[in-house]
């Protein structure tokens, strides 16, 4: 053992080594008296030896400290293309769930009763119970960081605390039908008048824009529309459309780009409305800004402080909390499947639609497949079979009499009370109407 002073700074260090261990352990004494710090050193000692003894660790870190070491690591391999593809959700889970919460605790002090605690957190966090395939990646990446410790000697292996996964496998959520969103969105109209809370006004409104937002685009709740900003959109002028691009700055593998269908321009224009800011430009201005703000935000200029719950509030209210066809719980991710649905059954292709979801074509297929059968029977037959089979059931559940764009205007109106002229919904639908009025004419003249 020995005491050490460095450079530019006036407290003594204590440096030491345990019984046959080649470790130099490295603590300030926190004075720069010697008699005190010689003191403070035979103290910090004799404990480390006892520690020893008892199979403990010796010197104890702060979780935070660790786990940033380990995502950096992590970070840098997956930057390199020397590591697992699995290591980009090893260090969101790091950096996103299990720092946040375990930070604060010493390494060698996480106890499954903290463990525990940390489930509870995480599911109230984002408003469900994980999947089992997802906390099986927490658990990984829990582990990596467990492994760093003990392999510094922060924490023993005896100290590693045993892991659980409560989620299911595969577990999918409750869906919604067209006409389902267009009664909540009716419904919200109401509920926001139904508190005198002006935070809870501003939050509810928005949460009526956010809902359709979802359900049109397919993002994923949450994860990639918490940090999209106005300067993440921007128009493009096709020959037939304009198109809105969507690039969404962060998501569960990074940053991706999306094409939003045109009938969601009312709802930009309304989240527009919303900032007393922009109350002089129009929509194709303050996207032409660039502005570096939310696009989520609430009238007061502030980020919504609990969309999850606040959805969650909606469903209870509205008694669509469930789906009435398997008495699945609903939460913002079946919005998501609703987009994934209709685009199925509009004749979008798997390849098209993992792309524009961010997802994998396997991963369509494994939830979409069913509905193809179904439309192939309803292009060569023109209507669809009721044969009252549950995937038959399905698609009659989906599909109004009206095409499935149609739907999208319909719950874009209901959201906004803004419903596009046809020219600017459907170029083709308008040049047919008006090639048909002009025989009209000319029959009559």
């Amino acid at each position: 053992m020995r005491l050490f002073r460095r450079n530019r700074s006036g407290f003594w260090q204590v440096h030491y080594k345990i019984g046959s261990s080649k470790t130099w352990y490295r603590k300030t004494t926190g004075t720069a008296d010697l008699t005190e710090a010689t003191q403070i050193a035979e103290d910090i000692y004799h404990e480390a030896r006892v520690l020893d003894k008892r199979g403990l660790a010796v010197v104890s870190k702060k979780f935070k400290a660790v786990a940033e070491i380990v995502s950096n690591r992590l970070k840098a391999e997956v930057k390199a293309g020397t590591g697992k593809k699995s290591y980009a959700d090893y260090y969101r889970a790091i950096d996103s769930y299990l720092t946040p919460f375990l930070g604060k605790f010493n390494i060698d002090r996480i106890t499954p009763d903290v463990v525990s605690d940390f489930h509870r957190w995480r599911t109230e966090k984002v408003g469900y119970e994980l999947k089992a395939s997802t906390q099986n990646n927490h658990n990984a990446a829990l582990n990596y960081v467990f492994d760093y410790a003990v392999e510094k000697k922060y924490m023993t292996e005896s100290q590693r605390p045993s892991l659980k996964n409560t989620g299911e496998a595969n577990a999918t959520r409750g869906i919604f039908s067209t006409d389902e969103l267009i009664e909540l969105q009716t419904f919200i109209r109401g509920w926001i008048q139904a508190t005198k809370n002006v935070k809870s006004q501003q939050l509810r409104e928005l949460l009526g824009l956010y809902i359709t937002f979802i359900a049109c685009t397919g993002v994923r709740p949450g994860t990639e529309t918490k940090e999209l900003k106005w300067k993440n959109i921007e128009f493009i002028q096709k020959p037939t459309m304009r198109v809105i691009h969507i690039t969404l700055p962060q998501g569960k593998r990074g940053s991706r780009q999306l094409i939003a269908r045109n009938e969601l321009w009312p709802l930009l224009d309304k989240l527009r409305e919303f900032q007393p800011a922009y109350s002089k430009l129009t929509l194709e201005e303050l996207v032409a800004k660039k502005e570096d703000k939310l696009l989520f935000r609430m009238r007061d200029g502030n980020r919504p402080y609990d969309l999850v719950g606040a959805f969650a509030d909606c469903l209870e209210a509205a008694g669509l909390s469930k789906s009435d066809k398997d008495g699945k719980s609903r939460s913002l991710y079946s919005l998501r499947h609703y987009y994934a649905t209709q685009r199925v059954l509009e004749g979008m292709s798997f390849g098209q639609l993992a792309n524009q979801m961010g997802t994998s074509i396997l991963m369509i297929e494994r939830h979409y497949s069913h509905l193809k059968p179904l439309m192939i029977a309803e292009q060569l037959a023109g209507s669809i079979p009721n044969d009252k089979t549950a995937a038959s059931e399905e698609i009659l559940r989906y599909m109004n009499p009206s095409p499935v764009r149609s739907d999208v205007m319909s719950l874009v109106g209901a959201t906004t009370g803004i419903y596009l002229p046809l020219n600017e919904a459907n170029a083709k639908a308008t040049k047919e109407l008006k090639d048909e009025l002009n025989k009209s004419l000319a029959k009559v003249s």
